[in-house]
């Protein structure tokens, strides 16, 4: 009998099916690591860290005790208590990028923000860190003999007699402080270009030309008046804290965290866990602020410990990093009052700041 080299028509059918099930198999275990990468990438794209984490990032403008809330949020490990996986950044005027979104959160201050939201950018704030801004004058031993100005000596007068001396300020007139300063000149009788703004770039460029004898006056927050006052002979001649003229500063918020009003509505559960986290941690500054200062030392090297934590201390924190949206209103209406920014509309205000995901 005839006997063909090749299989039967039952043969091919069993090899070929054979075949396509070993192919199957192949596939599978093939399949099984690329699709375990497509869902890494997927997590990766979500902001979905390891342990389940969610990943963000969060920007400061500097390492100073302004940045105090998120910096302790961090070590702390508030942020990873509330499932968080915070990268903190320092990027001065992250405002755009925050609008953007291109920064899920960000420590903003207020003038920021206002001056975003009134071009509309989306910029959102969520919660508060600082209110009351707490600006000293202080003005150099060689300027207070030069203008014979004492101790004693009532605050106009001392204020008359710095006619033309020189502070410096970053981004110079339009910087919140050289307003402040109009603002008190004007309040005391005099122009409020009585004492002239030297714009700097840096708030260390700011206090070294302090030290350098190249101005006779600063006036910033603590603790850069301390500081330089530490280096170069000195006295402080005013704090806006203790006047009367600026008592309606102590509920106005100053920074608080926000970001893109888009991603903030699309993703309130890590909203309300950021300002969690942040209420914690200004919580923290206002009842232990001795132990605060040192787990920041390390972060604000520039600082020495006794002037960082009169910084701390004499910054006012928001107490659970919560503001009413009326509070905040007549926060606003109090600020633009001194001429910081534009009074702002009832609907740019809403869209600005929202307390929807404070704790």
């Amino acid at each position: 009998m005839y006997r063909s080299n090749g299989a039967s028509p039952t043969r091919s059918v069993k090899v070929a099916r054979l075949r396509a099930a070993t192919f199957r198999r192949c596939a599978s275990a093939l399949l099984v690591p690329v699709c375990l990468a497509a869902a890494g990438a997927c997590a990766s794209q979500n902001g979905k860290g390891s342990g389940g984490q969610q990943k963000i990032t969060m920007s400061i403008g500097i390492a100073a005790p302004t940045s105090a809330p998120v910096f302790l949020a961090d070590t702390l490990n508030y942020f990873k208590k509330q499932g968080l996986n915070v990268q903190i950044k320092i990027i001065p005027n992250a405002y755009m990028s925050l609008a953007a979104g291109q920064i899920q959160y960000g420590m903003v201050g207020i003038s920021q923000l206002m001056q975003a939201a009134q071009r509309n950018t989306g910029l959102q704030q969520i919660c508060v860190t600082q209110m009351d801004p707490d600006y000293v004058l202080a003005v150099s031993q060689k300027t207070l003999n030069a203008k014979g100005i004492t101790p004693s000596m009532p605050l106009k007068e001392t204020l008359t007699r710095l006619k033309d001396e020189k502070v410096t300020e970053v981004g110079g007139p339009v910087n919140p402080g050289a307003i402040m300063l109009a603002s008190l000149l004007k309040q005391n009788g005099l122009p409020p270009d009585w004492i002239k703004v030297i714009s700097q770039t840096s708030s260390s460029s700011a206090t070294a030309a302090f030290s350098q004898g190249q101005v006779g006056v600063i006036f910033q927050p603590q603790p850069a008046p301390d500081q330089v006052l530490s280096r170069a002979p000195g006295r402080i001649v005013f704090n806006t804290r203790n006047s009367p003229i600026f008592t309606n500063l102590q509920q106005a918020q100053w920074s608080g965290i926000a970001g893109s009003a888009k991603y903030i509505a699309a993703h309130p559960d890590i909203s309300k866990k950021v300002c969690t986290a942040i209420g914690q941690a200004n919580n923290y500054l206002i009842d232990h602020t001795a132990e605060a200062t040192k787990l920041l030392q390390g972060k604000m090297t520039a600082f020495q410990p006794q002037f960082l934590q009169e910084a701390l201390t004499n910054y006012k924190w928001a107490r659970d990093g919560k503001m009413s949206e009326s509070q905040y209103r007549n926060g606003v209406k109090v600020l633009a009052g001194y001429g910081i920014f534009k009074q702002p509309s009832d609907q740019v205000l809403s869209k600005a700041y929202t307390a929807t995901y404070q704790q």
